[in-house]
């Protein structure tokens, strides 16, 4: 019987099995468990916060992520994905970030110098058809001061289109046909609907949803989740227009993205 399970578990999942003869660290078994228990979920969720011992909370960032994994292979796809950063989109690229653990599916553009979290390994998915802008980080963990720790799966979408330079956080999911614009930074928790579009600059609060086709214009600071179909703009986001596809439909024409006067009557008139 035990050489049946063994035999089954190598064959069901041999990287597992085979990291279970590396020295792991203490937080290693609390995170795949609660990724396991994650998955079951009818709905899943996309990030996990837990507080570090009172010894690591004091430590290094550095050297307190060891305790995630296993330490040899953190290390070895760090050194892989910064050998892919400098390279441009290609085959080898490619499949130098799937043998890191990136989920990458076909005709993904990723831009020369785009650090990728390698830490959790398979918790970064890249779907079809998505690009991913020059200078570009994307993280899967992230550390607070007071010893708070943020894991989070990252889910970019089919077609999606991200700036140069864009921060995104742990637990961010990015719907289809999104466009983030460059210097864009995505809090952790944070969901964007399908074909959004986020305004170079802005950014987006822990937690929040961006609804579907809604608009956060440039610059924008977002402190509130923003519905469907509307648009926001300020410091705080305040809302502009609502429904723009209906508006859109009924043959009114859209006002200027980087000019708006929240003041002017309901007709469309000139700025």
């Amino acid at each position: 019987m035990t050489q049946k399970y063994w035999l089954e578990e190598f064959l069901s999942n041999p990287r597992d099995f085979i990291d279970q003869f590396y020295n792991q660290g203490k937080y290693y078994q609390k995170i795949r468990a609660w990724d396991k228990n994650n998955k079951k979920r009818k709905n899943p969720r996309s990030y996990y916060v837990f507080t570090l011992d009172s010894e690591d909370a004091k430590r290094n960032a550095t050297f307190s992520t060891f305790e995630f994994g296993i330490k040899e292979h953190m290390i070895r796809r760090g050194y892989i994905t910064k050998i892919a950063s400098l390279l441009p989109m290609n085959n080898l690229k490619g499949n130098l970030l799937k043998l890191a653990g990136i989920q990458i599916e076909e005709n993904v553009f990723i831009a020369p110098e785009v650090t990728i979290d390698p830490v959790l390994r398979g918790w970064i998915r890249l779907r079809k058809g998505c690009s991913i802008g020059w200078g570009s980080k994307l993280f899967n963990h992230l550390f607070e001061e007071n010893g708070k720790i943020i894991i989070g799966y990252v889910d970019i979408g089919e077609e999606v289109s991200i700036g140069g330079f864009a921060s995104i956080s742990p637990g961010v999911t990015i719907g289809k046909k999104a466009n983030i614009g460059a210097e864009v930074r995505l809090a952790p928790g944070v969901t964007i609907g399908n074909y959004a579009k986020i305004g170079a600059g802005s950014l987006i609060s822990p937690f929040l949803t961006v609804g579907e086709g809604a608009e956060v214009m440039m610059g924008s600071i977002v402190t509130e989740s923003v519905s469907p179909g509307t648009k926001v703009q300020g410091n705080p986001a305040k809302v502009v227009m609502e429904k723009i596809r209906d508006r859109q439909k009924k043959g009114e024409k859209p006002r200027l993205d980087l000019i708006v006067n929240p003041n002017i009557d309901k007709g469309n008139q000139a700025i």
